[in-house]
């Protein structure tokens, strides 16, 4: 009996390999956090595997790592991947600056308040999630995960349509978090 449930846990490792390897989420002092499912340190510099590449980041920038329910999802190197508003792109010195174009096709109010906003909503769901892992809630934990997710992508999409309308870069003061 024990080895056929041996055989089984086997299996299961091979064909959900998910279920049996933990994620990890990087918490960094600005706020940002990446999900991943190996990092590892290299000098002053804390690597992971992120989007289907490795990323390097200062040991101090970093909060805390610690183990996750949260899935990692592995992107695929040859898809083309978009900027999440957590991951500030490489700008000209003039991105950010209002020319008289930029400040009749924004409304910079209106992106300021709506960026301040989601991220209100996910550091709410995030203290839910974390304090119902304290209480071992899993309904709260799966509901917060869910609002977390969503107040991600909802700036991941603001921040598309901004840089659409801002000549594809960001202004700088999005890059900072509220």
């Amino acid at each position: 009996m024990k080895k056929f449930i041996l055989i089984i846990v086997t299996i299961a490792f091979f064909i959900y390999p998910s279920v049996c390897l933990s994620s990890y989420l990087i918490e960094l002092k600005n706020g940002s956090t990446f999900i991943t499912n190996h990092y590892w340190k290299e000098g002053q510099q804390i690597k992971f595997y992120y989007r289907g590449g490795v990323v390097g980041i200062e040991k101090n920038l970093v909060r805390e790592i610690r183990e996750s329910d949260l899935p990692y999802k592995e992107a695929v190197a040859e898809e083309k991947v978009p900027p999440t508003p957590d991951v500030p792109e490489v700008a000209p010195k003039e991105a950010g600056k209002k020319t008289e174009v930029e400040s009749k096709e924004i409304d910079v109010e209106y992106y300021q308040r709506m960026n301040e906003e989601l991220w209100d909503k996910y550091r709410d769901a995030k203290e839910r999630y974390d304090q119902s892992k304290l209480h071992r809630d899993e309904f709260v934990g799966n509901d917060a995960k869910k609002e977390i997710k969503e107040a991600l992508d909802k700036l991941t999409e603001l921040s598309r349509e901004l840089k659409k309308k801002n000549k594809g870069v960001l202004p700088d003061w999005w890059k900072e978090k509220p």
